[in-house]
């Protein structure tokens, strides 16, 4: 079994945006569901940890809830910040008979009251999934919550955990404790996206001796296209986090954008320095403009991916995700700064 990925888009780890929440849905590149995967029959778990925690009143309660679910507690709470098992129960026991907490507690079972959009989003990425991996094995789903006590999202080969407080929207009473730009990921509709970002990391196949920006661009680019082609209807903003107006002034500078790129000589870098400005996470590209988004090299390595699969339509989806010639991919998009007709 694969270890387990947690992953907390708070650490930054694969965040990476540029736009508030707020932001226009827009800039959809619509793909087909994969061949067969509408005949394909899965079975949906979905565990309400959520509410079996609330239901608790005592310390005792608290303590049998832990003791029940031991492979979620050993892998949620940061054991750096309770190594001490009478000290998480206390914990959890004062938040869940915290008044303003359950009230907030309150507002998310309203927000995801029948769940029927997380499910359905769920059912078409999953056998979206096991049509394009027939190993692939549909995890069990915990909606949880505990006002940010552990990750927005923990994603296995068998497990994928929801911290349903972070993904309550801007209406929330509470606000996951990001930048302003950053809180578009906390949103029900983002949920999906970012989780298949997240799970198409064992499917990206790259060269571990190649270094260069535009490698890890093009890692990039596949990850997007591999959440997309599960999610086939998911806006790109879901995914990239740039607003309708940011993907609209990008598409449209994309000459100046690659001409950067080309001017400073950028592709293949392997300067970590120099990369994070293209790569990390920020509001703005200032190295290219100021009203340049944050991430550009993620979005760019996003365009020759998609040129690669417009200009090479032999090319399956898996071929592709399996080719680690990042220099090839690159010459074979034709891909050089122009926008597409």
């Amino acid at each position: 079994m694969r270890k387990i990925l947690i992953i907390s888009f708070l650490a930054g780890i694969l965040g990476t945006f540029a736009a508030c929440e707020s932001s226009t849905e827009s800039g959809q590149h619509t793909l087909k569901t994969l061949p067969g995967a509408d005949t394909i029959q899965i079975h949906l778990a979905i565990e309400r940890l959520d509410s079996s925690l609330f239901a608790c009143s005592s310390k005792e309660e608290v303590k049998h809830w832990l003791d029940t679910h031991p492979g979620f507690v050993n892998n949620y709470f940061p054991k750096n910040e309770f190594q001490d098992r009478n000290q998480l129960v206390t914990e959890l026991h004062r938040r869940v008979n915290e008044p303003s907490l359950r009230e907030f507690y309150k507002q998310a079972q309203e927000s995801f009251q029948n769940f029927q959009p997380l499910q359905a989003d769920l059912r078409t990425a999953f056998r979206n999934m096991k049509a394009y991996d027939p190993k692939f094995r549909t995890p069990r789903v915990q909606l949880v919550f505990t006002g940010f006590m552990g990750p927005d999202l923990m994603v296995s080969d068998s497990v994928l955990v929801i911290g349903i407080d972070y993904f309550m929207g801007s209406k929330a009473k509470y606000r996951p404790d990001v930048y302003a730009y950053q809180l578009w990921r906390y949103t029900p509709q983002a949920l999906v996206p970012q989780m298949l970002f997240i799970a198409s990391e064992p499917y990206v196949k790259s060269d571990p001796k190649d270094r260069t920006l535009l490698a890890e661009m093009i890692n990039y680019g596949k990850g997007y296209l591999f959440a997309q082609t599960m999610l086939p209807q998911t806006p790109d903003s879901l995914l990239i986090g740039y607003t309708g107006k940011q993907l609209a002034e990008t598409e449209i500078a994309q000459d100046l954008v690659w001409g950067h790129f080309i001017d400073e000589k950028l592709l293949y870098e392997t300067n970590p320095n120099k990369k994070i400005r293209y790569l990390g996470d920020r509001p703005q590209t200032p190295e290219i403009g100021p009203r340049c988004p944050g991430s550009i090299g993620r979005w760019l390595g996003w365009k020759i991916v998609r040129y690669y699969q417009d200009n090479n339509p032999d090319v399956s989806l898996k071929e592709f995700m399996t080719n680690t010639n990042a220099r090839q991919i690159l010459e074979a998009s034709k891909y050089r700064g122009q926008t597409e007709q």
